[in-house]
């Protein structure tokens, strides 16, 4: 055909460049409450008490608190229910995920008594710091933007990774002037739909180490080591106004393991009185990322014919990989704590983060200076709060409650301006985190050496998603469909203190 003979030595297939993009380094930047069913009950307002097996990772003088031994594990089964809604069309998806939040055994030792040292204690913890796991789905209907159009704009303004699948599958074409065009008649509208399936998380080993200096200093430190799981599955549909239509696939999937160091101390003033601080360093990570991409064109006649095609256009390159390094923001906690006798406790949590610290850097250490302009620009220094309390009804019961508010880490700047979203490879997609909310309860039994904590959780994350970008400045229509996934966590933790 005319079109193979044109443009058959400028195209080969897995040639596309696959380079990460801001929001990449966000993705994995921000973190979930997770952990212990008592820390989760409280939504993580533990930063001032210590004493529980999450604190390790989130303010390491926690474990100085320890006055014996402990082992736990902590399963939990979260429900992610995600509701879109686009152009006043709402429609919305479920996920089901059983994993273990954190297990761990924490070791105390008394030392001697003179010594100014009350305990010295060591840590082994896993806890689960990040769940991906969700089903997204949104529907679009007679949208005059289609994918094409992104595609084409793209390719006349330096190149579109998504140039050559469309090519192959005769969605678009160039002129002899070589710029670039859909079979999208003018003005020709779309409806389009969205499924994306997210898998995986975030987990990291701590090691920590505590010392507790007559019950009014504690200190402590910790070396964390992440890995990264994350798996995303995308299949993106339009059907044109004037007959046929496109589908798009997309697989990624990132592995990757990181570093970090935290340290932290808790000082009592006087012994209703806690207060706390750590310090969280970036994480470095070394990361890989394994994508394949598919597209196909339906219901199209063959321009040379003019008559339907016999099999509907297909393309699907070989898959590729990519290496690259990734630094997180690191982080400030400062909490607060007062006990009300042996009934209970107010905690507060404030976390610091500055997200335009991420940095993204290719194999060899060379960074990817466009793309970490984008990430100052694009992103916020942000302020997280979490309140927490517990009560004592007996001797071996307790209720807790929490809530929390995690600040959008995206410059709003970015949406009112409508600035130009780079996204990763053949992946159009982007969302926009905006506020994220908590709410939780639980309740505890303690009697000799056992204990039983169970708690609930509600977590709401509120997204701006984004099928691809749209540069016009049209009111009539919404360019993102309002994403709301809430995600309800019931968690029970067992251990043993010895």
């Amino acid at each position: 055909m005319k079109k193979y003979i044109l443009l058959s030595g400028l195209l080969a297939i897995g040639s596309m460049a696959f380079a990460q993009a801001e929001f990449d380094a966000l993705k994995y930047s921000l973190n979930d409450i997770n952990g212990s069913a008592r820390y989760v009950a409280m939504s993580g307002a533990f930063g001032a008490l210590g004493g529980d097996m999450t604190t390790l990772t989130m303010n390491p003088a926690g474990i100085a608190v320890y006055r014996s031994s402990e082992l736990s594990i902590t399963p939990n089964i979260g429900v992610a229910t995600s509701n879109s809604i686009f152009n006043g069309i709402g429609s919305n998806d479920s996920k089901t995920k059983l994993m273990i939040n954190n297990f761990g055994y924490v070791g105390s030792f008394r030392t001697y008594q003179e010594s100014e040292i009350t305990n010295f204690n060591f840590g082994i913890a896993y806890n689960k710091i990040k769940d991906f796991s969700r089903s997204v789905y949104t529907i679009g209907n007679k949208s005059p933007k289609s994918l094409l159009d992104r595609i084409c704009t793209d390719e006349n303004n330096g190149g579109s990774n998504l140039y050559t699948p469309a090519y192959e599958t005769w969605l678009v074409n160039k002129d002899i002037n070589g710029a670039a065009s859909s079979v999208l008649t003018d003005n020709e509208k779309v409806n389009n739909f969205m499924h994306m399936f997210e898998t995986g998380g975030i987990g990291e080993w701590d090691f920590s180490l505590g010392a507790n200096y007559g019950h009014f200093l504690y200190l402590g430190m910790t070396l964390g080591v992440q890995n990264v799981d994350y798996e995303m599955k995308t299949i993106y549909g339009e059907d044109f106004s004037q007959g046929g239509g496109l589908e798009l696939r997309n697989v990624l999937a990132t592995q990757g393991s990181g570093v970090n160091f935290k340290a932290g101390a808790i000082f009592r003033p006087f012994p209703q009185l806690r207060l706390g601080f750590a310090y969280h360093s970036p994480t470095f990570y070394t990361m890989t990322d394994v994508y394949g991409v598919s597209m196909k064109s339906m219901g199209l006649n063959d321009p040379d014919t003019n008559l339907p095609f016999a099999e509907d256009p297909y393309y699907e390159p070989n898959d590729g990989s990519v290496d690259y390094q990734m630094q997180t923001p690191g982080r400030l906690i400062y909490s607060a704590a007062y006990q009300f006798g042996e009934k209970g406790f107010l905690s507060i949590d404030w976390d610091v983060v500055d997200y335009r610290q991420a940095k993204l850097k290719d194999a060899d250490g060379v960074p990817f200076d466009d793309t970490n302009a984008m990430i100052k620009s694009d992103f916020n220094a942000v302020s997280n709060i979490r309140l927490g309390g517990e009560y004592r009804v007996t001797e071996n019961v307790s209720l807790r409650a929490g809530t929390a508010w995690y600040q959008s880490p995206v410059n709003s700047a970015l949406e009112t301006d409508n600035s130009y979203i780079v996204t990763a490879g053949t992946t159009p997609q982007y969302s926009i985190e905006k506020d994220t909310y908590y709410l939780s309860c639980g309740i505890g039994y303690r009697t000799g050496a056992f204990f039983m904590d169970a708690a609930l959780q509600r977590q709401m994350r509120n997204e701006h998603f984004y099928n691809f970008y749209d540069e016009t400045a049209d009111a009539n229509y919404s360019k993102y469909a309002e994403l709301k996934t809430n995600r309800t966590n019931m968690v029970v933790s067992m251990g043993f203190k010895f």
